[in-house]
């Protein structure tokens, strides 16, 4: 077998394959010499195996790091999110968050199947934007310059999507999102500054198609991960069994959470977001994933169609997770008249003249109506898993007010 050197416990050595961790205490002259090359050797072993000793006939010195490593990843199942963070290059390691990512490679592999058999064709995403999008709820844009002008690092596909539809009915894109969350949002659980969601988009066609989408996906993919790859989140060691979801989910309006948070003593002002502590609760209380639907349009980015009884409200939607792991998606009916956008964005205090681009497009009948939500990939693995911080569902995290980070 070639593995890696990955500890040394005693008279025992921890060896490493891409599959397994296992610790043998090694028998004869080979099994001293293998003791004292550095930890991160990999080596080609023959011999034998009889209960945990292990019985070296030949070994076969692969490569040799240069210098010993001094982070000790076989307890990477304690580090706390910041220590993760900085070395989770060598936390990946561990089998639980090895685990961790192959679990989520399933789960992104089944939403992929999922969407292209409901017929949707699945687009690159760009990467930099004159402007992305505006509605990032307190995290801040990154730039970059190409080729001399101000670009944006793409902090959400929202004006793409709206774009795209207008060629294909249904489209959907794996889209790496990055923002400069406040360093606060590190302790919430749910934050990353660079993260990444399945963002869909639907023409002609409302909200409820959108949210029967969501979770008909949503209940399609949990299943199959417990059906097929409940040995992976029992390998993860977190969750007695896999969760599937069972919709429908509950649906209440934005003052009706507002009411019911109230109730259980989490006060918000109208017009605010909703609190981490107060999406727990109300969670908590249907223990259930739970809609929640007509956010009021101040607080909320320009591209969302008004109610048309209310237009004080959206034509939108969160889907809050149970057990404290928050918002799962995001997204509504878009806003696709000229007049109703220019409107829109100056009233939210955007100069008009940053999101030109977007706006000659559709006064030029470039943007059809539609629907669409994105999901966040990380969240959803972070809950299958049941890991409580988000940091441990990302193979290199970006923690917010974490740098140097790889």
């Amino acid at each position: 077998m070639k593995v890696w050197i990955a500890g040394r416990r005693g008279k025992a050595l921890v060896l490493r394959s891409l599959e397994n961790v296992v610790e043998y205490v090694l028998e004869g002259n080979c099994g001293k010499e293998l003791y004292k090359l550095p930890l991160e050797t990999m080596i080609e072993l023959k011999g034998y195996v009889t209960s945990n000793k292990l019985f070296v006939t030949e070994y076969k010195v692969v490569y040799t790091p240069v210098t010993e490593r001094k982070i000790d990843y076989l307890k990477a199942d304690t580090w706390k999110p910041r220590e993760y963070a900085l070395y989770s290059a060598w936390g990946m390691r561990h089998p639980r968050f090895r685990y961790t990512l192959l679990l989520q490679h399933h789960i992104l592999r089944l939403v992929r199947e999922a969407l292209y058999r409901r017929g949707f064709i699945e687009l690159l995403p760009p990467m930099i934007s004159i402007s992305s999008d505006p509605g990032l709820r307190g995290a801040k844009k990154l730039k970059t310059k190409y080729y001399g002008k101000d670009y944006e690092l793409t902090s959400s596909v929202i004006m793409y999507k709206q774009l795209s539809i207008a060629v294909f009915e249904k489209v959907f894109y794996v889209a790496r999102n990055i923002r400069e969350e406040p360093a606060e949002n590190a302790e919430t659980g749910r934050h990353l500054s660079e993260f990444t969601q399945v963002d869909v988009e639907w023409s002609l066609v409302g909200i409820d198609r959108v949210m029967k989408l969501a979770e008909d996906l949503l209940a399609e993919v949990t299943e199959k991960i417990a059906d097929k790859y409940g040995w992976i989140v029992e390998a993860i060691g977190i969750r007695k069994e896999p969760v599937v979801l069972k919709p429908p989910f509950p649906k209440i309006t934005y003052d009706e959470a507002l009411e019911l948070a109230s109730r259980m003593g989490y006060t918000v002002k109208w017009g605010s977001e909703l609190s981490f502590e107060a999406e727990k609760a109300i969670a908590r209380y249907y223990e259930t994933p739970v809609w929640i639907v007509n956010f009021p349009s101040i607080s909320r980015g320009f591209y969302y169609l008004p109610l048309e009884e209310d237009p004080r409200y959206n034509q939108d939607f969160n889907l809050v997770l149970p057990e404290g792991f928050g918002e799962l998606i995001d997204g509504g009916a878009r806003e696709y008249r000229y007049k109703e956008l220019t409107r829109r964005i100056a009233g939210l205090g955007e100069p008009l003249e940053k999101y030109s681009w977007f706006l000659e497009l559709v006064k030029s009948g470039a943007v059809p109506p539609s629907s669409g939500w994105g999901m966040g990939v990380e969240r959803l693995t972070a809950y299958i898993a049941g890991h409580q911080h988000i940091v441990y569902a990302a193979p290199f995290p970006k923690l917010p007010g974490v740098t140097r980070s790889p």
